[in-house]
């Protein structure tokens, strides 16, 4: 998808990802109501598709359109977002939850699952009006070569597996852990389903607001603190949740776990925007498509081979606190490994001898 898009306008990729994602969102809550399996699972893939189009394509646009003085606000805005839907997702689910029932015009409505799923697939159908109203400039769409060593010859594949390689770690060792913080305070503290929702939510509404912070904090401190610093914090609360279990009949370790828990979230995704602005920076211009698409499949990969990895790890009998520790080191090697490419590319920025847009500099969940 990454090398495809290069040298093209995004706008028709949003403009099909924003009618994709809605209509086989449909097509998933109808095909479950009526237990159509085939249909389910080709929904399935095709709402796959479209999330992927959509995530892939963002990080270019943002890049292709701003600057180097406002590429920082512009993902955090982006990543800030994504907790800002899941608050209000979350609010119209208990809230119509709640109601259950409403009459208009002597008419009764109900709302279920099905109704509830249904009204937020309506409202994601007004992205097809955002998405067709995009202006792109012409002016930053890169050219590529074609031929059989295109390939090879359009992409710094040095540059790029150097971006790559923090992230890998960092995604493998997130997919040992976040998918299984609800079972670890289930099985632990015995935390329901319903009071870890909570804590989610409060949760996400942290890290929408930490995730406004990162601008100001990037351009005060640089990437060292947005990224090591905040990254190093979180795997020190991790580190501290983890090993409440140790003492878990104490009566303080639930607030302990809880409170690191809370402190851990924001401040990994704090990182985020800086890290994708600096892996992006990094690779330069050329490179860009290819390393969104890179990043964008890397979690999904790393979280699919880490729940199997978790599976193995719990029939031998590892405990969650050995888990998560497992999950702190590799976070340890990838902050180490952003330590790294930071230097580089602020050695490469000042060889320039001047400030480029973010688009053309040379030298990251």
């Amino acid at each position: 998808m990454g090398i495809f898009i290069r040298g093209k306008k995004l706008k028709p990729f949003f403009v099909l990802s924003s009618l994709a994602v809605p209509l086989t969102s449909i097509m998933i809550i109808e095909s479950i109501k009526h237990s159509i399996i085939p249909l389910i699972q080709l929904a399935f893939l095709l709402w796959g598709i479209g999330m992927m189009i959509m995530r892939v394509c963002s990080l270019p646009f943002i890049i292709r359109n701003t600057t180097s003085q406002n590429s920082t606000e512009s993902l955090s805005l982006s990543a800030s977002t994504w907790s800002l839907a899941t608050i209000f997702s979350g609010l119209i689910i208990s809230g119509l939850d709640w109601i259950a029932n409403i009459e208009i015009f002597e008419r009764s409505f109900s709302f279920d699952e099905y109704s509830i799923l249904w009204i937020i697939t309506v409202i994601g159908l007004v992205s097809f009006s955002f998405a067709i109203k995009i202006n792109e400039n012409d002016d930053e769409l890169a050219q590529k070569q074609s031929g059989i060593f295109s390939l090879r010859q359009n992409y710094d594949w040095n540059l790029i597996f150097r971006a790559i390689s923090p992230l890998i770690l960092i995604s493998i060792g997130a997919g040992l852990t976040i998918p299984f913080v609800n079972l670890f305070f289930n099985s632990i503290f015995n935390l329901s389903s319903s009071d870890f929702s909570l804590l989610g939510s409060f949760t996400a509404l942290l890290v929408f607001i930490f995730s406004l912070l990162v601008p100001t904090l990037r351009k005060k401190y640089g990437y060292w603190a947005t990224i090591v610093l905040n990254q190093s914090l979180a795997i020190v609360f991790l580190i501290i949740m983890a090993t409440t279990e140790l003492y878990a009949a104490s009566s303080y370790a639930i607030i302990i776990a809880i409170s690191a828990y809370i402190l851990r979230q924001p401040l990994m995704h704090m990182a985020h925007p800086a890290s994708n602005e600096l892996m992006m920076n990094y690779v330069g211009k050329k490179n860009q498509e290819l390393i969104s698409a890179l990043s964008s499949s890397l979690w999904s990969a790393s979280w699919f081979i880490s729940a199997k990895i978790f599976e193995w790890l719990r029939i031998l009998e590892f405990q969650y606190f050995e888990i998560f520790l497992i999950t702190a080191a590799l976070y340890i090697i990838g902050v180490v490994l952003f330590g790294f490419l930071i230097s580089q590319y602020e050695k490469n920025s000042k060889k320039s001898n001047q400030i480029l847009p973010i688009a053309d500099e040379l030298s990251i969940d």
